[in-house]
Formats: structure tokens, sequence, C-alpha cells
């Protein structure tokens, strides 16, 4: 309001003051009027007095009045004041000006009321008194509105993740129809929903096959301890006590795997790496695994290759292969090291009945058994391979399964490998020929 009766008012000088000037000029001309047309009707006044205090002209609407200011300013000044004046009522603007001419000093006075200013300024004043509350109300319903409608899909997606218990993992949060962010987080969350059931999922069943698995050693225990317990004077305690400790082994040896599996998915494998030569141990397996098994196993396309990792892990890996390898194998096995490209590529291939191209991925699961290995005595328990595959993962590495001439599997594991100063080439064991031996 302030700024608007300083406009107006200014606006008022700017008039007074041009009518002033153009009068004053006509004086210095010579050419003094006698009678004078205001600007703006009878809203102004307008009169020119003589050094005397005579007026000697003026608008018509104060003709015959007195000098309505004695404001008298030096020659050639000019005053702007805001006053009441002996004529009307009310504050006026008034402008005055002195000039000299013929020898005699004239006094021009210019005024205007300020009751328009006032009245400008009191509507104005009304109108933000009440119209300001009611603004403020429109745009704070018109926030409130707006937010309510782009908070509540936020607020459905709360209170569904907030509803989402441990054994509601299959529920999922309402997705809006806009292609925004609120949308994309939805999408996000029922993507971190899809990952935690398959998560839930796999435990679920890896807690069952790990209770089903050990509880059928534990059975078969049982079972033989009571039937010898009950018929002891036909027991053969010697069988016994060998079937109950190949059943404890066959136990010790889930738990570790069971283990193993535990700790990969908690993150919290063994980080201590060190440089292996894998030909090495690829020998020293063969060499333990050939006299227990009637099947050839041809180590003659094994050379040198150097990994970094942890030698029991990569033993284990190599290992589990072998094993799986000897379990289908009908008279013969494979197995070839190389170098290729700064990686170091193990293949272990069979003659066997080989692994259908649609369960190539599927056998890398835990207690996964194919129909031809279903017995646990022929079948192991299923985790050989899912162990060997976190382990090859561990080591930045990947394992996938090839077809292979012999007609059954060719497993193969690329591993990057170490730079060294050995020569590459057949690595054996000294004094021993790999052609001969296997």
């Amino acid at each position: 309001m302030t700024l608007q009766r300083s406009s107006l008012v200014d606006a008022i000088d700017t008039a007074l003051t041009g009518r002033v000037n153009d009068l004053a000029a006509l004086i210095v001309d010579g050419s003094i009027p006698t009678q004078i047309t205001a600007p703006g009707g009878d809203a102004t006044l307008v009169q020119i007095v003589d050094g005397d205090g005579g007026v000697i002209a003026s608008s018509p609407n104060i003709t015959g009045e007195e000098p309505i200011s004695d404001i008298r300013p030096a020659p050639g000044a000019q005053t702007a004041t805001t006053q009441t004046l002996p004529i009307g009522e009310g504050e006026f603007r008034l402008v005055a000006q002195s000039v000299t001419a013929h020898d005699q000093m004239f006094t021009i006075f210019a005024a205007a009321s300020l009751d328009p200013v006032d009245e400008a300024v009191g509507a104005l004043a009304a109108i933000l008194i009440v119209g300001i509350p009611v603004l403020i109300a429109l745009v704070g319903l018109t926030v409130w509105f707006i937010i309510g409608r782009t908070l509540h899909p936020v607020e459905a997606i709360r209170s569904k993740v907030a509803s989402i218990g441990d054994r509601d993992l299959d529920h999922r949060v309402p997705v809006p129809d806009s292609d925004d962010e609120i949308a994309r987080l939805a999408a996000t969350m029922n993507l971190m929903l899809d990952r935690l059931e398959l998560s839930s999922d796999q435990q679920r069943r890896f807690v069952a096959d790990a209770s089903h698995e050990l509880r059928s050693p534990l059975a078969a225990i049982r079972s033989q301890l009571e039937v010898d317990l009950i018929h002891a004077e036909k027991a053969n305690w010697r069988v016994t006590y060998e079937d109950v400790l190949d059943e404890t082994l066959r136990m010790q040896r889930l738990v570790d795997d069971l283990l193993l599996l535990a700790r990969s998915d908690a993150g919290t494998l063994p980080k201590h790496h060190e440089s292996i030569d894998l030909d090495d141990i690829v020998f020293e397996l063969v060499q333990r695994i050939q006299p227990t098994t009637s099947i050839t196993i041809d180590a003659t396309h094994v050379s040198g290759a150097q990994v970094s990792g942890d030698p029991d892990a990569i033993a284990r890996l190599v290992r589990n292969l072998l094993e799986n390898a000897v379990r289908f194998s009908a008279e013969r096995i494979e197995v070839a090291l190389n170098e290729i490209g700064g990686h170091a590529l193990l293949t272990i291939a069979d003659d066997g009945p080989g692994i259908p191209l649609a369960d190539r991925t599927r056998v890398f699961e835990r207690f996964t058994r194919l129909d031809e290995a279903r017995d646990r005595d022929h079948g192991g328990t299923g985790l050989g391979l899912a162990i060997a595959r976190e382990i090859a993962l561990h080591h930045d590495g990947c394992i996938t399964i090839e077809d292979t001439p012999l007609g059954g599997a060719k497993i193969a594991v690329d591993i990057p490998a170490t730079p060294h100063d050995r020569m590459h080439g057949d690595r054996r064991p000294h004094g021993t020929d790999s052609r001969n031996r296997y």
C-alpha cells in the first residue's frame, strides 16, 4: 500500500510540475496569461501570484479566491509539498515555482486533491485484508489436494509394506499408473520383494532338504542299532560298527557341505588368496581317486596353470568334479587343463549318460539329482556341483557344462590365471608317467 500511494503521488507531482513549467515558460517569454485552463478539470487548482501577493490569474474552479498558499520559493526554484489549503477539504499536493519577468517575481501554484489517492489506497487495503486470507486459504487447499493426491500412492505403498510379514512375501505393493518416481519406487520395491521371496523359498527348501538328508543316515543308524539290540545274539557288531561309521562319515561330509554353503550365502568364505599350481592339485587328486575305481582317468592333457585363491577350496572344487565324473562314468574320464587368454581352463569329461541341455543349469542347484541318480548311494547328496559353483564364483570364475565326444558330459571351469615363471606344458608328479598310470 505504501508503494501504491507513493506511485500515485508521483504521478500527480509529474502532472502538476509539467503545468507549472509550462506557465513559467510563458511568463518568462512575456506572455502572462489572464485565464488558466487546469489539467484534470476541477480536480486541479492553478494560480499565478505576483510579488505583492495579488492573484493575477487562476483556474476557473478558484476564480476570485485569495492565494492558496504563502509559500514563495526562490526565483528559479520549485517546491512540492503536501498540505491543507484555505479552500477545499482534505490534503492537497502542491507544487510551487517562482520566476522573474519584467523586473518582477511571480509565483505559480498548482495543486490537486489527494482524496482519490486515499480512496485508491483504501480500496486496495480492503481488497488485501479480505483477499489475502481467501487467497492463502485457496492456495492451501490446492496444495493440500495436490500433495494429497501425489502422496496417496506413497501411503498405499507404506501401508502395504507394513502389512507384509515373513509369511506374506508373495504379496506386492500397488504400482500407480503414472510414469513417475513413485511408480518406479513401487516397481523397485516389488523387485526387492521378488528377491526376498526367492531367497526365502530357497532357504526353506535348503532347510527342508538338509533336514531330510541328515535324517536318512540317522534313521539308518538307529534302525541298525535297534535290530542288533533286539537280536543281540545274532548281531555282527563289527559290521554294525563299520556301517555306523560309514553313515557317520556321510553325515560329517554333509554337514561340512552345508556349512560351506551357509558361509557362502553369508559372504563369509575365507578371503585368503595365494598362488596355486592348479595342475599339481589335479594330478594329486587323480592319483588319490584312481586306485578307488576301475574307470580310467586320462590326465595326459593337463598343462601347467596357476591361479590365485584358497588351496583347500580349489582342491575341493576339483575333487567334487572328479567324484561326480566317477559316479556317472562308464569306462573313461578325460581331464584337461590349459591357460588360454589369461584364464585357467579345467575340463573334466566322462562317457556317462550325460546331462540334458534343459538340466545343465538346474544341476548346480542344491540337492538336485537327475532321474538317473535318484538313489542316495549313486547320486550323492546333490551338493557337489553346487559347492563347485560357489567356489568357482568365489574365485571370480565360472563353471559350465558342455557336450563331449565321449558321449557323456564335460564340465568346464574357467578361473582367472596368475602370471608365473613356470614353463607351460605337461606337468606330472616326479617319477610318474601319467600316460602309463591312468
